[in-house]
């Protein structure tokens, strides 16, 4: 399993980005399916938030811009909004969170996915992020957060 995952150590949690996804730096993951993405929460957003207790998604044929809310995550600790990373039109939705919104933090890179979107434009996915990428992005964020959390701020 070490080997399909880049994966960092910080703060006691293990954070990992799954290696053949695609990625966008408002911490989302995307799996190419044709003219499709199947969308979801990276591990590091899921550990952010903590349990998700409720998953609102929005409707099969919405249509969605990229950077606009798909999801709205309702955690213990707080109300999350997942941005889509590109634009197209809801093809799919993961209806097993409606019963069991756990699997976003148990699996998030599998059976916690969230949306499929057909796109818009395939050119589009020229802008996500390789996983070896976003694994940079994340681990400089995670050190952002630990530098502020050591000054005595608060992290969001």
């Amino acid at each position: 399993m070490g080997d399909d995952f880049h994966q960092v150590v910080a703060d006691k949690f293990i954070f990992k980005v799954k290696k053949g996804l695609l990625y966008g730096e408002n911490d989302t993951w995307a799996r190419v399916e044709g003219g499709s993405i199947r969308l979801g929460i990276t591990d590091y957003l899921q550990r952010r938030g903590g349990d998700i207790v409720y998953i609102q998604l929005p409707k099969i044929g919405d249509k969605v811009k990229q950077s606009e809310d798909i999801a709205q995550l309702e955690t213990i600790k707080a109300i999350m909004t997942v941005a889509s990373p590109l634009a197209g039109t809801v093809s799919e939705i993961n209806s097993l969170l409606n019963d069991k919104p756990e699997l976003v933090n148990e699996d998030p890179y599998g059976e916690g996915w969230l949306i499929l979107i057909s796109l818009t434009n395939l050119g589009d996915i020229d802008r996500l992020l390789k996983a070896e990428e976003y694994f940079e992005l994340m681990k400089k964020k995670i050190q952002d957060e630990l530098k502020r959390r050591m000054r005595g701020g608060k992290g969001t």
